[in-house]
């Protein structure tokens, strides 16, 4: 296994590239005020970039590309774990894309995760990224089990999962107050994914916000959609959830999934 160890003062763009064929991990650690972006290409299996931006920037990075080729199918395993936090103003901005699958057995790749809190006070991220030959998860259980995004002050939120261009579901949240935001588990199988479940752990998908604003969430999917609030979906399902509040809004399980 082969390990690469940077820490980051103030500002800094880096750009990793693994190929070879042993493990490498790399750790990025930053602690400051500027800019951190972060750009890394797991041979051509997945890419991720990460950018923070603020006036206090605190924060770690660990990539891994596995180099282990499983069944011999020509996919390695990739893995993203990152926690970053702002204060007194800033941004966080976060996307990791598969980019690669065994395809006769499970088809294609081109799934996405996407990301962005900015705030005029403070906001957190803590999120985990795993993909193979034959899926992407954001298995977030045990790296950070609540409470994985996070905002205060005026704010503006959003993420996305999307594992083609019809199946996939979004938040988005823009308030002047305290966000917590919890989206435990993420995966797919195939076309189908779940959003707010999965990865074989208990469901664990909610939000809290104390202050006044907007919550919006969609999902799509071409055949079914289902939400675990017991609504059902057939045939190029479009669901949205849209609220305005003025002193607060909580949404105890927003989870669902479609195919």
């Amino acid at each position: 296994m082969k390990w690469r160890y940077i820490l980051v003062g103030v500002v800094a763009i880096l750009f990793f590239a693994t190929a070879g064929a042993s493990a490498t991990t790399t750790k990025v650690k930053w602690d400051g005020s500027g800019v951190v972006n972060v750009k890394w290409n797991s041979d051509d299996d997945a890419k991720m970039t990460f950018y923070t931006g603020g006036n206090e920037i605190k924060g770690r990075i660990i990539m891994e590309d596995m180099n282990d080729n499983p069944y011999g199918y020509g996919v390695d395993t990739s893995d993203v774990k990152v926690s970053a936090k702002v204060k007194n103003g800033g941004e966080i901005e976060y996307w990791f894309k598969r980019t690669d699958s065994y395809k006769p057995m499970y088809g294609g790749a081109g799934q996405e995760v996407y990301t962005y809190i900015g705030s005029d006070n403070k906001a957190k991220f803590k999120w985990h990224s795993w993909s193979n030959y034959a899926q992407y998860r954001s298995c977030n259980y045990g790296w950070q089990n609540d409470n994985q995004i996070v905002a205060k002050g005026d704010h503006y939120i959003y993420h996305s999962f999307y594992v083609n261009k019809n199946n996939g579901a979004s938040i988005e949240i823009g308030a002047d107050g305290k966000t917590e935001l919890t989206i435990m588990n993420e995966d797919h199988w195939g076309k189908s994914f779940k959003f707010g479940k999965g990865c074989g752990c208990y469901t664990n998908a909610k939000v809290t916000i104390d202050g006044s604003g907007f919550f919006n969430q969609v999902a799509t999917a071409k055949h079914h959609l289902e939400t675990d609030t017991g609504i059902e979906i057939d045939g190029n399902a479009y669901y949205q959830v849209y609220a305005e509040f003025a002193d607060g809004f909580h949404f105890g399980n927003f989870a669902l999934e479609g195919s």
